[in-house]
This record gives structure tokens, sequence and C-alpha cells, in this order.
């Protein structure tokens, strides 16, 4: 079975830190800190608090349109909206879990949350009603992502106290999260996150400006040069060609041509910048 490697490392901002976005159509929504929820309808260059209604952090973002989206964070909280972040309304995950990392949908109907001790959720139902689909023990899942109704991949780590060492797990399921397969993956750094365009394509960031680019679906990756030794904690690409990279120190990097080349743009900010996620206009 191929694996679609996918390790993310999340980092947790402070407030008014963005801890993840997801764009569409221009209208784009972060999240963070504090409940903290920013929108924003002109492509960045304006951004308005929105109400979450609650303080808890904020640590995964996920849209399927313009006005689709779920986010999710502490205290197993789960927020779905239908107006592109404007207004938020809480949904409720089956207990015990109190963190939630990361979320992924497909489609308006059906996505997954991860989180602490390994769980896994899915919902075929809009976000209405969550169910238990796996269970990872001793795991911090971290982040998720589907590529198709039935290709999913989860990341998170394993910590071995003595001596201190972090495993990388990643976890894929081909039947849309009814059944999982694990396997281990051993680095000399941390990749920070990763983005896949179908079940071939794929783009993986991590520590000291790190890019790694794979056509095969994970089988093999091919470094790329980001001209940045900043530590890359997100990427996401809208397709084969166009994607977005952020790290630390405020990087922003932008490719249109698959990653040969780079480019840095100005992000206004020195904080660290750990999601992203850009939505193509279902029209184009």
């Amino acid at each position: 079975m191929r694996v679609l490697s996918r390790v993310v490392v999340l980092l947790f901002g402070i407030t008014g830190v963005a801890t993840s976005a997801s764009f569409a159509q221009g209208t784009a929504v972060a999240v963070g800190a504090f409940g903290t929820i920013l929108r924003t309808t002109d492509g960045g260059a304006t951004w308005t608090p929105q109400s979450s209604g609650t303080t808890n952090a904020l640590r995964g973002v996920s849209f399927v349109d313009a006005n689709a989206g779920w986010t999710v964070g502490d205290d197993a909280t789960i927020l779905s909206t239908t107006d592109g972040g404007a207004t938020w309304t809480p949904q409720s995950g089956p207990p015990p879990y109190n963190l939630l990392t990361g979320v992924s949908f497909v489609d308006a109907n059906t996505g997954l949350a991860v989180g602490d001790g390994g769980v896994i959720l899915r919902t075929i139902d809009g976000g209405a009603t969550w169910r238990r689909a796996f269970v990872a023990p001793r795991e911090l899942l971290v982040a998720v992502s589907f590529v198709d109704a039935n290709t999913g991949t989860a990341v998170g780590y394993h910590v071995i106290i003595h001596p201190v060492e972090i495993y990388p797990t990643i976890w894929c399921t081909r039947d849309g999260g009814f059944s999982w397969g694990l396997q281990l993956i051993r680095l000399g750094f941390r990749l920070g996150g990763v983005s896949f365009v179908d079940a071939n394509i794929g783009t993986a960031v991590g520590d000291f400006g790190t890019i790694l680019r794979t056509t095969d679906g994970g089988d093999t990756w091919t470094p790329q040069s980001s001209g940045t030794t900043s530590n890359l904690l997100g990427v996401s690409f809208v397709d084969a060609s166009t994607g977005t990279a952020v790290g630390e120190g405020g990087t922003i990097l932008w490719t249109t041509d698959g990653g040969a080349n780079w480019m840095p743009q100005c992000s206004g900010t020195t904080n660290v910048l750990s999601g992203v996620s850009l939505v193509r206009d279902c029209g184009g």
C-alpha cells in the first residue's frame, strides 16, 4: 500500500497569532489562540475579527468552498460556518476527547477530525453528528487530510521518554476512514506539513527550509530549493503548480511551477505562521 506521507508539527499561537488558515475565492479565515477567528474578503488586505463564541484555542480549520467550513480546538471544540466564517455554530463530538488539533472535509458532508489520544472522529452529515472512527493509543494526532472521499491520511507522533525520541506516525485509510493502516518513519529533522493534490503528487515542508516533492504517492521524495533556512510548518497546493508554504518568522513562500522556484512574499509579521490551506473556486 502506498502511503501519502504527511507529518505535521503544529505550533500553538499566543493572543492574536493565527495558527491555521483556510482560503476560498478571495475569502480567508484564520483561527488561533483564545478563540481567535479573523476573516478577510479582499485576499488578505484587511482582516476583521469574528465572534467564535469560545475562548478555547482553535487548532485547525477546513473549508470545502467559499461558504462551508469547520474549525476544531481545545475542550473538544467544534464550530461550523455556512457563510464563509461570518458566523459560527457549535457542534458536539463524542466524549471524552479534550483536544482536537486537525480537521479535513472533502465535501459539505464528509469530514474527519483528529486529536489527543490518537482519536479520529468521522462525520457524514456535515458535523451534525460525529462518531469515533479510530483510536491510536499513546499518540497525539496533529493533522488529517483527505485526497478524496476514500483516501485520507492522519499524522502525529509518539514520544519515548528514555532516551527522548519522537517517532512520527502516519495512519492511512483507503475506505473513507473505516479502517486505518500504520507506517512509521524516521527522519533527522521534523516535517511541518504536507499537501497532496491527488494520490500521487504531493509536497512536504519542514525544518531548515526543507521542501520535498513526490510524484509517486510518497514512495520517493526529491528536495527542492526554498531559498530560506527558516523552519517551514505548513504548505498547501491548490493544483499541481500553485502552492504556498509558511513558517517561522512570518515566512511565506509562493510557487506557480510546482515548486521548481519558490518566491518569498511579505507577510507583515515576524510571528510564527503554522498553517495554510488554499481552496480552489468550485467554478475554476
